[in-house]
């Protein structure tokens, strides 16, 4: 485990702009999909929201922390999976929730309000959870400076997401026709990021994934039973059950990682854990979304459509 603590990825200042560029396209994206009837949603629909804000943004944390405590994983592991727990929603999610006849208004409502705020809870959180955790002398060593890391997720993730919103607005024939090649271009430019980051760094990800491939598996399932759980709790349509799991488990990981390249130089075991996570998350929610799909119809058939 040491040399796993001592490892930094390699990324040339060009691969981290078109990580950036790719995360602010996928927002602008995502806020072309919003339109008044979300609004709409949200006001008549609190309370599948606001479970599935708290499964985000207090279970998820709370859980990656009892996790920590019962693994004792290294300190940079442990900053890895707080700085991914911190994360807002991925907007794969909104996918997901199609293919498993989710409810497809609440899951665009909770990605969206997630990342508008993520520009506050994310930094918050992290903080909190690590100066919480952790002895004084290693958080001074993952520090996340509030302000600068502020002005950053405002600049790639709510300017975007506002452009977007304000784009859809005043073009809205314009904005449905280039919605889908959007998604399509910013997928195809992280899909173009990772396989540059993987050839950069493909030594370290083949010694080490092994590492981190069944704590991120097992963080990951918990993270999506929690959300349907809470869900069950109080009794949710079992569409928004299928969303809020889905949400909770499939997080905005390129944000974590500009955050990890920007302020932790590259830190091997957080870029594993959130890199991880943006692989596996795309394979378990097309199972998740498979699953919820089976529930919905053996337990609740009528509210399919």
């Amino acid at each position: 485990m040491e040399e796993l603590n001592d490892i930094t990825l390699r990324f040339s200042p060009e691969s981290l702009n078109l990580l950036n560029l790719c995360l602010a396209i996928i927002m602008f994206s995502v806020a072309l999909h919003l339109k008044l009837d979300n609004l709409k949603y949200i006001l008549k629909n609190p309370l599948s929201v606001v479970l599935g804000l708290i499964s985000q943004l207090v279970l998820l944390p709370l859980l990656t922390v009892g996790l920590i405590l019962l693994l004792e994983p290294p300190t940079s592991v442990a900053m890895g999976m707080l700085l991914l727990a911190a994360c807002p929603g991925g907007n794969v999610s909104n996918f997901f929730s199609l293919i498993g006849k989710g409810n497809i208004a609440l899951s665009i409502a909770l990605t969206s309000i997630s990342s508008l705020v993520s520009a506050f809870t994310t930094p918050l959180l992290f903080v909190f959870w690590a100066t919480t955790l952790l002895p004084a002398d290693d958080v001074h060593d993952f520090h996340l400076p509030f302000l600068p890391a502020l002005g950053m997720i405002l600049l790639i993730i709510v300017l975007p997401a506002f452009l977007g919103v304000l784009f859809n607005h005043r073009f809205s024939k314009l904005a449905e026709r280039i919605k889908k090649p959007m998604q399509v271009i910013a997928f195809l430019l992280l899909i173009g990021f990772i396989v540059v980051a993987l050839k950069a760094n493909i030594d370290h990800f083949i010694n080490f994934v092994g590492l981190v491939f069944f704590l991120v598996l097992a963080h990951n399932f918990l993270a999506f039973v929690m959300g349907i759980g809470l869900g069950s709790v109080f009794k949710r349509p079992w569409q928004d059950r299928i969303t809020i799991g889905l949400e909770t488990s499939i997080q905005n990981t390129a944000l974590g990682l500009v955050i990890v390249f920007n302020f932790f130089d590259g830190n091997g075991p957080m870029s594993m854990i959130l890199a991880w996570w943006g692989v596996w998350h795309l394979i378990s929610g097309y199972g998740y979304a498979l699953l919820g799909k089976g529930l919905l119809k053996s337990v609740a058939p009528n509210e399919i459509h």
